[in-house]
C-alpha cells in the first residue's frame, strides 16, 4: 500500500500507514516475487537508463535464458526492444527487498500537470459507481489544448439513470486525476474491446474513440 499522489508526482513508492488509508490517496499493488533462477531484472530511469534504487518507479528491464531473442525477421524492431542486452519491457515497476511490483505500462500513463496518472486508478474508482459495470471501464489520454493530455473515460453502463452516472464519473475522475474528463462515453455492455482471454484493450478502445466508432447508450 503506497501513497498514490507521491507516486504520480515523484515516481516514488512511499508506504502509507493504515490511518492514512483513503481510496483517493492509496494504491494497492501486489508483490510479485523475486526473479526465478536464470533471470535477472532491474528498474531503470526510462530516459537515462540509470539503475534506480528500491521504491523508485522506472522501466523494468529483464535479461536471462528465458527472455525472447527478439522479433522474427524484424531486426530493427528487435534493436529497439533491447538496451545493452536487456529487454525493455515497457512496464513501470519498482523493487522492494528484491521483489517486483508492477505499476502499469509506460505508454498508458496520462501526464496531467506534471503528474503521472495511472489509468487503472481512474478505472477502479469509476468501476465502483452504481450503474457502471465493474471491471468494464477504460480510461486513456488524448492530446488536448496546446498539446496537453486530457482524460477520456469509456464505461459500460446500464440503461437507467445515465445523467447521474455521468455526473458521478465526472466527479470521480476529477478527484483521482485532478482533471475533469474531456469526454465521458457511456456504452452498452459488451462494447469494450477485449482480448480472447478477457483483458481490456486500452489502445484499441482509444482507436475506436478517435475514429468515432464507439456506440453510445442512447
Amino acid at each position: 500500500t503506497v501513497d498514490r499522489i507521491v507516486m504520480e508526482r515523484d515516481r516514488i513508492a512511499r508506504p502509507i500507514s493504515a490511518t492514512e488509508d483513503d481510496e483517493v490517496t492509496v494504491r494497492r499493488l501486489p508483490l510479485l516475487g523475486k526473479a526465478v533462477p536464470g533471470l535477472e531484472m532491474k528498474v531503470v530511469d526510462p530516459t537515462t537508463r540509470e539503475v534506480l534504487p528500491e521504491r523508485h518507479v522506472g522501466e523494468l528491464l529483464l535479461r536471462g535464458t528465458s527472455v525472447t531473442p527478439g522479433y522474427y525477421k524484424r531486426p530493427d524492431a528487435t534493436r529497439e526492444m533491447f538496451y545493452e542486452g536487456w529487454l525493455c519491457t515497457g512496464d513501470l515497476a519498482y523493487l522492494l527487498d528484491g521483489e517486483l511490483v508492477i505499476c502499469g505500462r509506460i505508454k498508458d500513463v496520462i501526464i496531467v500537470g506534471g503528474r503521472n496518472v495511472f489509468p487503472e486508478d481512474i478505472e477502479r474508482a469509476v468501476g465502483e459507481i452504481e450503474g457502471v459495470r465493474a471491471g468494464n471501464v477504460i480510461a486513456f489520454g488524448v492530446d488536448g489544448y496546446k498539446g496537453k493530455e486530457t482524460v477520456i473515460v469509456v464505461a459500460e453502463v446500464k440503461a437507467d439513470g445515465l445523467e447521474s452516472v455521468r455526473e458521478a464519473i465526472h466527479h470521480s475522475t476529477l478527484e483521482v486525476s485532478g482533471l475533469p474528463p474531456r469526454d465521458i462515453m457511456l456504452v452498452k455492455p459488451g462494447t469494450l474491446p477485449k482480448t480472447s482471454s478477457g483483458k481490456l484493450q486500452r489502445a484499441k478502445c482509444r482507436e475506436l474513440y478517435l475514429s468515432g466508432e464507439l456506440e453510445l447508450v442512447v
